[in-house]
């Protein structure tokens, strides 16, 4: 070990000491937690130790379009909260006409939907950004995951609350909470519209009981929404009038462009559509006999789609060198029919007021019979793009 110098040492105390003192401030059951918290499970990114901030690998996301819970991204805005499964109660209070407190099981009695929906961190990529510097933390890809989720309808719970005419917003009130009491508690709220359509509470995640990293023994899931508003640990579901004017909803997560103030600024809520190429991985090759390419196509099934679009264009040039000739044919058979209709061809006016007074039928069924012996049965002309021509069809 190198030897301080009295430099040196003093400041290292002095960053020693502050650590202690701000270690003192944290309850004992965070300190607690601190302790004995491990690192992430394999095929998961450790971007922050306490609060959990981890993130699935490329490769972790290639196993199936299902994350499994053990790959699955963990977001904490503040350490896992101890609940008790047994003693946990969730409470709808607020705009309602029958304020509800049911316990796990009561919610588990209840009708039950299982659904599969994304939920991703909308920091997701932003260590990917060409900048100096970007704030929070640095997910690369796999701030994502995709599991199927088992509970009750959000609008199961808020039915039976009765919820009055001037509730226009849902509060989720959670569990965890900062270790320092000057931060604001994690606070989102959703529209009522949204909480009615298809938001669950989800106490399941792909068949097992839902983990306590990702919210046991509840939480919310709110489709197509970046994963904040999906809140973890859930404890109320509150009504109200306005929507939450929570730090994490007035300032935070919001599209802020340079000088423009936060609270002024469009909310962060709809997922924006992303793609990653999962196989061949970056760097990755393999042989085309022995690997099956699900991107871009490998030199056999190139070959293979340019027999396809070969064969494709012989017969669209046989079709369309068919309607021309048969375009032909029917347009001199127009003029022969109509010509033994009307007698114009002979001359003979006699004739010509006889023929006219024929039934229209008769012509009709002369030019059907007259089509299908320049068409043989079964075959009716296309257009370029494949649909049926309307001109043709009979």
């Amino acid at each position: 070990m190198t030897p301080l110098g009295r430099r040196e040492f003093l400041p290292s105390l002095a960053r020693a000491s502050a650590g202690a003192a701000a270690l003192s401030s944290i309850p004992a059951w965070a300190r607690h937690a601190i302790a004995k918290r491990d690192g992430p499970p394999i095929e998961l990114i450790e971007r922050n130790r306490w609060p959990e901030h981890w993130e699935t690998t490329v490769e972790g996301l290639g196993h199936s379009w299902i994350t499994r819970n053990d790959r699955f991204f963990v977001r904490t805005h503040f350490p896992v909260p101890p609940v008790d499964p047994a003693t946990w109660r969730l409470e709808v209070s607020g705009l309602v006409g029958k304020p509800l407190t049911l316990s796990l099981d009561a919610i588990r009695a209840l009708r039950q939907n299982e659904a599969v929906h994304t939920l991703e961190c909308a920091g997701n990529g932003r260590g990917l950004f060409q900048l100096p510097s970007t704030s929070g933390t640095q997910w690369e890809y796999g701030a994502v995951g995709n599991a199927s989720w088992g509970g009750v309808r959000l609008a199961t719970l808020l039915d039976a609350a009765e919820v009055k005419p001037e509730a226009k917003h849902v509060w989720f009130e959670a569990a965890d909470h900062a270790t320092l009491p000057q931060a604001p508690p994690f606070l989102r709220s959703i529209p009522i519209e949204k909480a009615m359509a298809d938001t669950l509470l989800a106490h399941r995640m792909n068949g097992e009981p839902l983990p306590s990293l990702h919210g046991a023994p509840l939480r919310a899931i709110v489709p197509g929404w970046y994963g904040m508003a999906s809140t973890k640990w859930v404890t109320r579901v509150r009504l109200e009038a306005e929507p939450s004017d929570n730090h994490f909803m007035v300032k935070g997560y919001r599209y802020v462009e340079a000088g423009m103030d936060p609270t002024q600024a469009p909310p962060v809520r709809e997922i924006k559509v992303k793609s990653l190429i999962m196989r061949p991985g970056d760097g990755g090759r393999c042989r085309s006999a022995s690997c099956a390419s699900r991107g871009s196509p490998g030199p056999a099934q190139r070959r293979a789609s340019r027999r396809r679009l070969a064969r494709r264009r012989q017969d669209l040039d046989a079709r369309r060198l068919h309607g021309r000739e048969r375009a032909d044919g029917v347009a001199l058979l127009g003029h022969r029919v109509r010509d033994q209709v009307t007698g114009a061809a002979h001359g003979d006016g006699a004739r010509h007021r006889q023929r006219r007074r024929r039934p229209a039928a008769r012509g009709r069924a002369e030019r059907r019979r007259l089509r299908q012996q320049l068409d043989p049965p079964g075959v009716v002309p296309c257009r370029l793009d494949g649909s049926v021509s309307r001109r043709w069809r009979w």
